[in-house]
């Protein structure tokens, strides 16, 4: 009797085992996987925890071939967890925006592919992971294009490491790079990644730091081969419909600043202030660097240094190996410097009112600090001589 090799190369000669493995053929290359050959692919790993989903996602702009990912993300309160992956691969037609995150759904028509990670492209991981949070759709995408995927994950169902400031620390270990150390939380699971796709560029930030970063990374992509510039979204629109442009152009594509809000809102489904819209155009937004691992082949060196994350490895012990990713909102910014100064006045005066019947005054003028979404006032009192 043959074994199953045989037959799986007779059946590859009859040029019929796709046929026997494929439940629908829906176009494109997408095919829905009969439920054996989706048991068949098996992954190792399920999604347990945000990193998990973070790891799928890499791994499919990887497949599209993409050369940059950018990863945005905000947590709002520790109880959610919002990202946004947008990526400059192949891309996916807008009638498969749906389809693929059915289960058994997948472009991997032969036999998917096998990484550190395990078994990849059985149709199973997007299904998982919608089933998992909240909310995951495509805000745009099509062929050849790119990607955008907005996620909404409630952190009570699907966890993640409690501290996502910090970094591990990269060594040589037998001649050979390895992240050592740190909590397995999103940084280090990017870097994991980029160790092994160094032909890939990562950017991890704030969605305003993201949408900057494209916007200037397509303006200087395209100093010699101008795009038009747009004011109206229905203008902006026809031509991206009619003109085979990138995804990660779009941001590129207008100096308006109701334009750019309704792009990133419409497009990558982003919800920034206005504020920090003018600030993205008036380039007051530091951009993003690529995740850059800064490997060198000095056996010496005890580790290297990790940049692109607003932070590098330094001499601080407090701070050493840790990343700020600063709060999207910073609503204490928005107030100027003389509207908390009559606020002041007002604090002023009721102080002194009150402190009259207690025989307390003021000892110094009010001081105010700002800090993300925190205004201090610092009120020192005195005993009245």
């Amino acid at each position: 009797m043959q074994n199953n090799s045989d037959i799986s190369r007779f059946l590859s000669e009859l040029n019929i085992k796709k046929e026997l493995n494929i439940e629908e053929d829906l176009g494109n290359g997408y095919v829905k996987l009969k439920v054996s050959e989706a048991e068949r692919r098996q992954a190792l790993q399920d999604i347990n925890c945000v990193e998990d989903i973070i790891i799928e996602l890499l791994r499919n702009s990887r497949d599209a071939n993409c050369k940059n990912v950018f990863i945005g993300t905000k947590k709002i309160e520790d109880k959610r967890r919002i990202l946004y992956f947008i990526d400059d691969g192949m891309g996916i037609p807008p009638k498969f925006h749906n389809i693929i995150f059915e289960s058994r759904v997948t472009s991997k028509l032969e036999d998917g592919k096998k990484d550190d990670y395990g078994f990849h492209g059985r149709g199973m991981a997007l299904f998982s992971i919608k089933l998992n949070i909240d909310e995951i759709k495509v805000t745009y995408s099509n062929t050849a294009r790119g990607t955008s995927i907005y996620l909404n994950i409630d952190l009570e169902n699907i966890t993640e490491k409690r501290d996502q400031s910090l970094l591990p620390e990269i060594k040589k270990v037998n001649g050979k790079f390895e992240i050592i150390g740190g909590v397995n939380n999103i940084i280090k699971t990017i870097l994991e990644f980029k160790l092994r796709n160094r032909d890939i560029n990562f950017y991890y930030g704030t969605p305003t730091q993201i949408i900057s970063t494209i916007r200037n990374k397509a303006i200087n992509e395209n100093k010699s081969n101008k795009l038009p510039v747009f004011g109206r979204w229905d203008d902006f629109y026809r031509y991206i419909n009619n003109n085979e442009v990138k995804l990660i152009e779009f941001l590129s594509l207008t100096n308006n600043y109701n334009l750019l809000e309704e792009i990133s809102k419409k497009i990558f489904n982003m919800d920034l202030s206005q504020r920090n819209i003018q600030r993205i155009i008036y380039n007051e937004i530091n951009t993003l660097n690529p995740i850059d691992l800064n490997l060198t082949d000095d056996y010496n060196k005890e580790h290297t240094s990790v940049v692109g994350l607003n932070s590098k490895y330094n001499s601080n012990k407090k701070n050493k190996g840790r990343i700020k990713l600063y709060d999207e909102l910073r609503l204490s910014s928005r107030f100027k410097d003389e509207e908390i100064k009559a606020i002041v006045d007002l604090v002023e005066e009721e102080v002194l009112k009150l402190g009259s019947k207690y025989f307390i005054t003021l000892k110094n003028k009010v001081e105010f600090k700002r800090a993300d979404n925190v205004i201090k006032l610092i009120i020192e009192l005195k005993q009245k001589g």
